[in-house]
């Protein structure tokens, strides 16, 4: 083999891997802040939900879901049908009726934070569970 060619195939394989384990390891900066950053968010959302959990019950957040227009409206398009109310992988959450008529809440609106109150009191619960659908709960006027 020639010497230049062997020197050059030697030259890039060294790049390569140092190539590879620089980016294999983070900086001990980045490193640090992720975990305080993912710790002090943990810690927040926690709090907001121990909060809202802890205020209100089940009657009182169906209630509350009631008010809001958009969901009251809903309902009433429905009367007829079972109302089903999901998590979604978003954050948000979805009212699904028998009908196949569906209403989606933002997940930065109240109304989301309470129906998502509601599912996880639900659930806690285990009130409003049907095997009709396994990862909802009944949501019926």
């Amino acid at each position: 083999m020639d010497p230049i060619i062997a020197g050059s195939l030697v030259s890039v394989g060294t790049n390569l891997i140092q190539g590879i384990s620089n980016s294999l390891t983070p900086d001990p900066e980045v490193k640090s802040l992720g975990k305080n950053v993912f710790s002090q968010e943990l810690n927040k959302v926690s709090q907001t939900d121990s909060v809202v959990k802890s205020t209100m019950n089940e009657k009182a957040l169906h209630a509350s879901l009631l008010e809001d227009p958009q969901v009251s409206s809903f309902v009433e398009n429905n009367k007829d049908c079972q109302i089903f109310l999901e998590k979604r992988a978003d954050g948000s959450v979805q009212f699904l009726s028998s009908s196949g008529e569906t209403l989606v809440m933002p997940k930065e609106s109240k109304t989301c934070a309470n129906a998502l109150s509601y599912f996880d009191l639900c659930v806690e619960e285990g009130k409003n569970l049907t095997s009709l659908r396994p990862g909802a709960v009944i949501f019926d006027s």
